[in-house]
């Protein structure tokens, strides 16, 4: 499990908008987990970790952060 947690987080969005976003990735990151976790064992490929841009970008088109 990844800390999404930054210095840089907070100094783009401020304290509170900073915890929201990185609260969004954990969750979007444990739900990655428990997919590989299923795919491991049937042998499929892994899906790519949450990063924080993906998250922003997903906040922003859901109209949750200004643009």
């Amino acid at each position: 499990m990844q800390n999404f947690f930054c210095k840089d987080l907070i100094e783009r969005f401020g304290y509170g908008m900073a915890v929201y976003i990185a609260g969004k990735a954990a969750a979007m990151q444990r739900s990655i987990d428990a997919i590989n976790d299923e795919r491991r064992v049937v042998g499929r490929r892994l899906l790519e970790n949450a990063s924080i841009e993906e998250v922003v970008s997903v906040l922003r088109r859901k109209g949750k952060l200004p643009a």
